[in-house]
């Protein structure tokens, strides 16, 4: 095991949150916030920590990693992100220990569960709330991927382990630029969002904390009620545009930035992602219109359009009370936080191409028990399936179950309702954020017992980074020579 190589890369996350923290403190400053002190310490703490750390673990030039260091590198990374990131909450008050730990997780993981009660907050503080969002959104270690000297094979392990998706693809023949072009997009899009959102009518604090929001998938709100606070059509439209963005494969926007602009409709993925949407959209309002629970079918259409894609995409920001919508149009949310973004997005779930893999190995079966001696390879864009492949989806969806199963039994110990339990688990392993009953859209996490807390925060960094980095951490073998 290489520990120099892990250190450095830890020493990195810390500077990151403290550099992050710092330009927090300076939005509390502009603002006037009493927070300016509480996110000057946070930062302070962290260089203080970070800088020996950094200095300390200086690497002899190329490195090359092992997948135990690039799994424990990213596993280990975010919880020390979570543990530093709760410092501006500590030292603020704004949550005790559980629940700064929780929010940060939430953030950091794109989650968006919330256990915030009082949004009468500084500026600041709600600043960096939003901040771990678009951090994590992308991933701190692919940041680090793109600005660091060579890492030798070393690179590919880290991408591969932070990457969401059966398939880490890599866009140029250097894993580098690969990092690299992905955050370009990232920023670029964000940018091009924080100037839409200004245009509809929103603050430029407002659209670059919404925005944190959206690309990143996450669902933080620095307003009680979200999206439903501004009651506008075009912020709505504008917030949806980019949830569905978010939630495609940000390696088609990579190839459609360089030219290739017909293999994001080629992509089978893709359109079916767009076609879950679509559809589900038109159940849900269909759905609004027959149980009378709305004025008219366009305001059905307003309100299904943006938490369709919301839940979707596992952004989570909310335009409306689903939780009093009628039983299929709930149904029907609750089965697409499962389905969740495509591979190689900012969003959770269990992917759309996990979903696509199944369904193709469901039909390969079912034909080969009509034609038992023919060879039916599996194919996806014309493309054949390795073995290797298949076998890997099939093992994570065991691993995906069981850890459901095993996240509602500890949660309902609590003392949670099984829906509350239920829709808990749900809405933070595929990192979606508001659930159901006492996590509904107008509710938040805060009424969750401690231990179902620290449950839920497994849950989440698992969902963020698919299982496998954490799982891994727990098996002997990891550790083994």
């Amino acid at each position: 095991m290489n520990v120099r190589f892990v250190a450095q890369m830890l020493s990195l996350v810390v500077l990151a949150i403290g550099a992050g923290i710092l330009a927090s403190a300076a939005v509390a400053a502009l603002y006037g916030g009493d927070d300016l002190v509480a996110l000057l310490t946070a930062a302070g703490v962290s260089f203080a920590v970070g800088i020996p750390l950094h200095y300390g673990s200086r690497l002899p030039g190329r490195t090359n990693i092992g997948y135990r260091e690039g799994f424990l590198v990213v596993g280990a990374g975010w919880l020390t992100a979570m543990v530093f990131g709760a410092l501006p909450f500590l030292f603020y008050g704004m949550f005790g220990v559980v629940d700064s730990l929780f929010e940060t997780m939430s953030g950091f993981t794109t989650t968006g569960a919330s256990v915030l009660v009082d949004y009468d907050q500084p500026h600041g503080i709600m600043f960096w709330r939003s901040l771990t969002h678009w951090y994590g959104g992308m991933g701190i270690i692919v940041l680090f991927i793109a600005l660091l000297p060579p890492l030798g094979g070393g690179a590919i392990r880290l991408f591969s382990a932070e990457a969401p998706g059966p398939v880490s693809e890599r866009l140029t023949p250097r894993i580098k630029d690969t990092a690299r072009g992905l955050w370009y997009i990232y920023v670029g899009v964000s940018a091009v969002e924080v100037l839409a959102l200004m245009a509809a009518g929103m603050s430029l604090y407002d659209a670059a904390t919404h925005t944190f929001g959206t690309m990143a998938t996450g669902g933080f709100s620095p307003r009680a009620t979200s999206i439903a606070a501004y009651d506008s059509w075009a912020i709505e439209a504008i917030i949806t545009f980019f949830m569905v963005v978010a939630g495609g494969n940000f390696a088609l926007y990579f190839a459609f930035a360089q030219g290739d602009r017909l293999k994001i409709w080629r992509d089978p993925e893709f359109r079916l992602y767009l076609s879950i949407l679509a559809g589900s959209i038109a159940l849900v309002t269909l759905s609004l219109v027959l149980a009378g629970s709305h004025a008219g079918g366009i305001q059905a259409f307003r309100e299904a359009l943006f938490q369709v894609v919301s839940i979707q995409s596992t952004t989570g920001y909310v335009t409306a009370d689903f939780d009093q919508w009628n039983t299929f149009a709930k149904t029907v949310l609750v089965m697409l936080m499962f389905v969740g973004g495509s591979a190689g997005s900012t969003a959770g779930g269990f992917k759309v191409v996990r979903i696509l893999l199944l369904a193709k190995n469901a039909r390969h079966d079912l034909m080969r028990q009509v034609h038992p001696t023919a060879v039916l390879p599996v194919k996806v864009a014309g493309r054949v399936v390795p073995d290797a492949m298949r076998t890997a989806v099939l093992g994570y969806f065991f691993l995906y179950v069981l850890v459901f199963a095993a996240g509602v039994l500890l949660v309902s110990i609590a003392g949670s309702d099984i829906v509350t339990s239920t829709t808990a688990v749900v809405a933070t392993l595929n990192n979606i954020g508001p659930g159901l009953e006492l996590v509904g859209p107008v509710q938040n996490y805060a009424l969750i017992a401690p231990f179902g807390k620290v449950v839920l925060i497994g849950l989440m960094v698992m969902g963020r980074l698919e299982l496998i980095p954490i799982l891994l951490l727990f098996t002997r073998g990891f550790w083994r020579r």
